[in-house]
């Protein structure tokens, strides 16, 4: 099963803020991998870097320039390299900057995806927005970002994407219950309306389905969401398995995101 790697559990050694960059327990997974030498062995890696700007394009040409990952083009837009056609017998890897126009980098993400779709688009972005975290997983990205990383992280990351790994910010999860907070707040539908509208599962969730995945949404493990409906784990992890089942979703993480834009924003209770 392809996994999402966290980037925002630990800080940075010597970081000024808790939201830097994870860089003890995320060097601790990277290394627990083989990097992807072997795996690709038989295919180069052709690395696109797209970078607007033409200081920042050629430092990270730099930094990559000794490893796997050294550019074989680099250019401000995906258009200016032209076609990638002839690629299909490489390991793609598209790193791009997704801070200026986010939604024009999803666009060149799934053009490239769709030209080839082995590709893996690594984007790097200033902030985490969770409105454009949902659409850059949606693009199809293999991993998201930040410009503060250090070149190591950096490197790691591209290791495990070439890999099949998914790298997406554990910070979504804090985001997503920002989100839901500010809903029921500002939620002035009718209560008829929001009762029909919870009366309806998503994609063929049960009730308590629903509520687990919510649960997910807050980062719950198994063992809190057990002790909130008085259940065994064992349950919740049947539950937790349909739940990835039904909505097609890898880990609990993708599940968060999903129900992100999927969920209703009321809150039902839990029944059996």
């Amino acid at each position: 099963m392809r996994n999402t790697y966290d980037l925002d559990s630990l800080p940075h050694p010597g970081a000024s803020s808790a939201k830097d960059v994870a860089y003890s327990r995320y060097m601790e997974l990277a290394r627990s991998v083989e990097p992807p030498s072997e795996h690709v062995a038989a295919r180069s890696i052709k690395t696109l870097l797209i970078e607007p700007n033409a200081l920042l394009r050629e430092g990270l040409r730099r930094i990559l320039a000794e490893t796997a990952y050294s550019p074989s083009a680099a250019a401000a837009s995906l258009e200016e390299i032209g076609s990638v056609a002839g690629f299909d017998n490489c390991a793609v890897v598209l790193i791009i900057d997704a801070s200026r126009d986010h939604d024009e980098t999803c666009r060149q993400a799934r053009m490239l995806k769709e030209s080839v779709p082995s590709a893996k688009v690594v984007m790097l972005i200033e902030e985490y927005d969770l409105k454009q975290v949902v659409a850059a997983f949606q693009a199809g990205a293999d991993a998201y970002l930040k410009k503060s990383i250090s070149h190591e992280v950096l490197v790691k990351s591209l290791d495990l994407v070439m890999l099949g790994e998914a790298i997406f910010p554990g910070a979504i999860l804090d985001l997503l219950r920002e989100r839901e907070a500010h809903a029921d707040h500002a939620n002035v539908a009718p209560v008829a309306e929001e009762a029909h509208e919870m009366s309806v599962p998503a994609k063929g969730l049960s009730v308590r389905e629903t509520v687990i995945l919510r649960c997910l949404m807050d980062g719950d493990s198994n063992k809190i969401i057990a002790r909130k409906f008085d259940i065994t784990e064992a349950t919740v992890k049947v539950h937790v398995k349909a739940i990835l089942r039904k909505i097609q979703a890898k880990n609990r993480t993708q599940a968060a995101i999903w129900a992100a834009s999927h969920l209703p924003s009321g809150r039902s209770t839990p029944s059996s």
